[in-house]
């Protein structure tokens, strides 16, 4: 491609752009079918009558310069122009058949406030959140410019269904936020990587990542014991147990793991293992795990629901120790990565869960997108994904990795789980952690 064309091409708008896609030999057009995510969402939704189970809220802080909230008004909307997962809402039909409906226009809802202090912010985002989302109306993306209490202080409140968005989209706002000069670059169409997940999935790579999750859920574990049986429909009340660790554990455990040839993740899943085995009383752990579903070319770009939920299957401890586990869950991590583009929805188990997802109770989540320090018009940049008072699972277990440590939390369903419970739980990982380290300095 020559320079000329390819500046003409990124001067077209968002529009321009679509009817320039529908008009190439070959282009298909969007049937406007949901993933297997997005219907399970979709479902979700419906069965908590609205409640903000799987609603990203996000406060992002502003400091250390003032900032231009007009024009961070600006670049959120034409974030939204130029991105059509979040210029679209959901369908029904007359036979129940859900539909997505991409709109030439549909403007994201901005609103100006003023706030006092963070803890004001923060109640700011969760009423962005807790307002029940209008699938079929939108606009599924909401927020709150608010101004501090002093010209060098500010945040960027944000609240959108996950129908629409994930962590990585949020990764690409706050990137949009924090251009300087110059075009964004010309995104790819949520509809596309629908396609090609469809003919993906008919494909024998497909296939094979069919029957892989099969033969690795065969025979899995029951869920993890809880106070109060399960029971369906899930409401999804949910709260959070809160821990830290120092710089110096989570050092030792990320260099324990590259000793092993593998990553922090699974330095860090091997501890959420352990406690957990004790937990459940089993070595067989069954876990959820979060990818990305940005593996495939062109999908970097892409604003959409393209995380996926699937299987980590721990089993061989071997003598129990950190380095033991840490070797076993690099393994099983790098067998699935050959299959992670399977939808974790479709995977045919035998293990049913009663809840929100039909194969998870319990999920791990390792998130170290937002690790490098980011900032907007000078301001630095500091995120905080906010308790809603749900959990998205009976259990998800939360590791956020940083330069003074690391910092996490334990969401529970709180119609399975008491918070002592799951204080313990918290208060055994921590003690893990610690053991893991003091083992890899030996």
């Amino acid at each position: 491609m020559s320079d000329a064309l390819a500046t003409r091409l990124a001067a077209l708008t968002p529009e321009q752009r679509a009817r320039l896609r529908a008009a190439l030999p070959g282009a298909r057009p969007d049937t406007g079918e949901l993933t297997p995510g997005q219907l399970r969402l979709w479902q979700v939704h419906h069965q908590v009558d609205g409640r903000p189970v799987d609603v990203v809220c996000q406060a992002v802080r502003l400091t250390g310069a003032p900032v231009d909230l007009d024009l961070l008004a600006e670049r959120v909307r034409g974030f939204t122009t130029a991105h059509e997962a979040l210029r679209t809402t959901f369908a029904t039909s007359a036979d129940g058949t859900v539909r997505r409906v991409v709109h030439p226009e549909l403007p994201p809802r901005v609103t100006r406030v003023r706030c006092a202090d963070e803890a004001e912010a923060h109640a700011v985002a969760l009423r962005l959140a807790a307002e029940p989302f209008d699938l079929a109306g939108g606009p599924l993306l909401r927020v709150a410019l608010a101004e501090g209490p002093a010209p060098d202080r500010a945040w960027v409140l944000v609240a959108v269904h996950n129908l629409v968005f994930d962590a990585w989209s949020f990764e690409l706002l706050l990137d949009e936020l924090a251009r300087e000069t110059g075009p964004a670059a010309a995104p790819r169409p949520f509809g596309a990587f629908v396609r090609d997940q469809a003919d993906w999935l008919r494909g024998p790579e497909g296939r094979a990542g069919a029957a892989y999750w099969a033969a690795e859920t065969a025979g899995a574990p029951a869920p993890l014991p809880t106070d109060r049986p399960r029971a369906e429909p899930a409401r999804r009340d949910g709260a959070r147990i809160a821990f830290t660790l120092p710089a110096s554990v989570a050092d030792a455990v990320a260099a324990s793991a590259q000793r092993e040839a593998a990553t922090a993740y699974a330095g860090w899943l091997a501890v959420a293992w352990a406690a957990l085995a004790e937990f459940g009383g089993t070595e067989d752990v069954l876990l959820g795990t979060f990818t990305t579903g940005r593996n495939r070319q062109g999908t970097d770009t892409v604003v959409g629901y393209l995380l996926n939920v699937l299987p980590v299957r721990l089993r061989d401890a071997g003598t129990g120790t950190h380095r033991d586990r840490v070797r076993a869950a690099r393994t099983a991590i790098r067998a699935g990565l050959r299959h992670a583009s399977y939808p974790g929805e479709l995977i045919d188990a035998d293990r049913r869960v009663p809840g929100t997802h039909p194969l998870f109770d319990a999920v791990f989540v390792f998130d170290n997108l937002g690790a490098d320090e980011r900032r907007v018009q000078g301001a630095r940049v500091t995120t905080a994904d906010l308790d809603k008072g749900t959990a998205r699972f009976d259990l998800t277990l939360a590791v956020y990795p940083g330069p003074d440590g690391v910092a996490g939390w334990l969401e529970f369903d709180t119609a399975l789980y008491d918070e002592a419970t799951v204080r313990r739980l918290a208060e055994r990982f921590t003690a893990l952690a610690h053991i893991a380290a003091q083992e890899a300095e030996q």
